[in-house]
């Protein structure tokens, strides 16, 4: 064996050496898992139950329309098959007229729990979702496909997380997608709740759970949206209740077969177009001067542009710690001479580390925003400061960071996540800055746990309540600590995505601007948070980079793949 692997080693690039040794580690963790027995699981599952103050009935509904009876006999069965007993599951067969279909529930029917509500006309999905809500009984309702399918323990798990918090509307899971021949693939390690991401991206998806008294008011489905009826939903949703929690484990299983958006974003038409007018009209209801359009070159994404007739621009102080004279300081004035941006000034100081630099160009200063700007950037697009700002307006937002890009079109950052090795690390550092990244995580904007001082936008009011970036942080770390500081009070940060700024900064540059004693301090001041992880960094996800590849026995294979395209 050792002379194989040494015959391996001359002949096999180092990725698959990796790949093999990680294989063969599974083959050992496969004979410990044999002993984890189906039978051992539930009796695991028991006790956990017992363990339950409450048991809320929990009600599924699933509107089906022709189904293949295998599809839906699985569906079915997963949800009998669940460890938390207290459930309801309310079938609505959409005006099928499909013997077949009725046939196989009726299979059921000696099961009280299981109910069949067949419409007499075929009204659409968000009609059949409706019509099984009138039925409901329980205190919570989820929604499942007729084709998916739940994990035997996805009901224990959102019945713990409200037992833990019984304030809860809302709990939604990660998901990832079953082939036609029932292999699970693809994924979906989400992030804890993110309405500005929701506003881009359909991420909540399923597993859902709704209090049934908020899914009522919130008006049910809407038979206009149609397609996306989920994602529109859980807008009206999110505009009732705040208290929405996230169980970052795959509960769900989405069956991409043809047809279906699992097996592809080119499978239903019209998408697009209806997704920004959910999200617009979402806006609307909350009075923000916003709207949505569809991504100009990735399906299923949307984009915000200021709301028709919007016209209030509020004066942005730009801040640069720089000298006068330089190349780069030169560079950067020129390029924000592009800027389509009316009421700007900018503040050049000289002298002190950035956060002492920082907190004197913010003294001067007499815009309502504050724009702290690193002299090695440059502006690339013209609506650069007013995607900043519109996303500034959005609710609870204090900080606001952009794209910020190479010279050569990859990615320096997209947001900073912190709880990482680091301990805190660039999001989507080095992929191709037109791509999608991670589910929509590039071209769509959203919450992140820190922003770079190389380009960020802070309320002024936000910036003086915190007193400023502190003096004790010599060359870094100080912009991440404001970031906390702010998140400490209730604020958010986001990444704009539509916002890009060029930085020409240098690798050789960031490592000779370390400091040791910067990051003790960092580390030391925020270690509860840090050893928490990132809210809007799924801990599935490996934890080297912040570049989403999921942890486990995926991370290899994801990194092989990622070697071999390189080339």
């Amino acid at each position: 064996m050792r002379r194989d692997l040494r015959l391996l080693k001359s002949i096999l690039p180092a990725w698959a050496i990796a790949l093999l040794r990680r294989l063969r580690g599974l083959l050992r963790r496969g004979r410990q898992l044999r002993l984890q027995t189906p039978r051992a699981r539930r009796e695991a599952a028991l006790q956990e139950l017992e363990a339950l103050p409450r048991r809320p009935l929990i009600s599924l509904v699933m509107p089906t329309y022709r189904t293949d009876p295998k599809y839906l006999r699985e569906a079915v069965d997963s949800v009998r098959a669940q460890h938390y007993p207290e459930w309801e599951l309310i079938v609505v067969d959409d005006g099928s007229e499909d013997p077949a279909l009725e046939r196989a529930m009726s299979s059921y029917a000696a099961d009280p729990r299981i109910r069949f509500r067949p419409l007499r006309e075929n009204a659409g999905i968000s009609a059949a979702t409706n019509a099984g809500m009138e039925l409901v009984q329980g205190e919570f309702v989820g929604f499942l496909d007729h084709d998916d399918t739940l994990t035997p323990d996805a009901l224990l798990r959102v019945a713990q997380a409200l037992a833990e918090d019984p304030e809860l509307d809302v709990v939604y899971s990660d998901s990832d997608k079953l082939t036609i021949g029932g292999v699970r693939a693809d994924p979906f390690l989400k992030p804890d709740w993110s309405p500005v991401y929701a506003l881009g991206a359909m991420y909540i998806g399923h597993l859902l759970v709704v209090r049934t008294a908020v899914a009522r008011a919130a008006g049910g489905f809407d038979s206009a949206f149609d397609k996306i009826q989920d994602f529109e939903f859980m807008l009206r949703v999110s505009e009732r209740t705040g208290r929405i929690h996230h169980i970052p484990q795959i509960l769900y299983h989405w069956r991409a077969i043809p047809g279906s958006i699992a097996a592809g974003t080119e499978q239903k038409s019209g998408v697009e177009e209806l997704q920004a007018r959910a999200v617009s009209a979402h806006l609307e209801r909350l009075g923000l001067p916003a709207r949505a359009e569809p991504h100009p070159a990735i399906p299923h994404r949307a984009v915000l542009a200021p709301a028709n007739g919007a016209t209030v621009q509020p004066k942005v102080s730009v801040v640069v710690r720089g000298r006068e004279g330089s190349p780069e300081l030169g560079r950067l004035r020129r390029s924000l001479e592009k800027t389509a941006y009316p009421e700007l000034e900018t503040i050049v100081v000289a002298k002190g580390s950035r956060a002492e630099a920082h907190n004197r160009g913010a003294a001067e200063a007499s815009g309502e925003y504050l724009l702290f700007l690193a002299p090695d950037t440059e502006i690339a697009d013209p609506a650069w400061l007013s995607q900043l700002v519109l996303h500034a307006s959005l609710p609870d937002v204090a900080a606001v960071g952009p794209k910020l890009i190479r010279p050569d079109g990859k990615v320096e950052q997209a947001g900073l996540a912190i709880g990482l090795r680091d301990p805190a690390a660039p999001m989507l550092a080095g992929v191709d800055a037109e791509g999608d990244g991670y589910y929509g995580a590039l071209p769509c904007s959203r919450e992140v746990s820190g922003l770079s001082a190389e380009c960020m936008l802070v309320a002024r009011g936000d910036f003086e309540r915190e007193g400023g970036f502190l003096d004790l942080y010599a060359c870094e770390y100080e912009d991440l600590d404001l970031c906390q500081r702010l998140a400490r009070g209730g604020r958010k940060c986001v990444y704009a995505a539509t916002a890009v700024v060029v930085t020409h900064r240098s690798e050789v540059s960031r490592r000779a601007g370390s400091d040791i004693v910067d990051r003790a301090l960092f580390v030391d001041t925020w270690y509860d948070r840090i050893a928490a992880g990132d809210p809007y960094f799924n801990p599935g996800f490996a934890r080297q980079r912040a570049d989403y590849v999921p942890s486990g026995w995926l991370e290899p294979v994801h990194r092989a793949v990622g070697a071999m395209r390189s080339r």
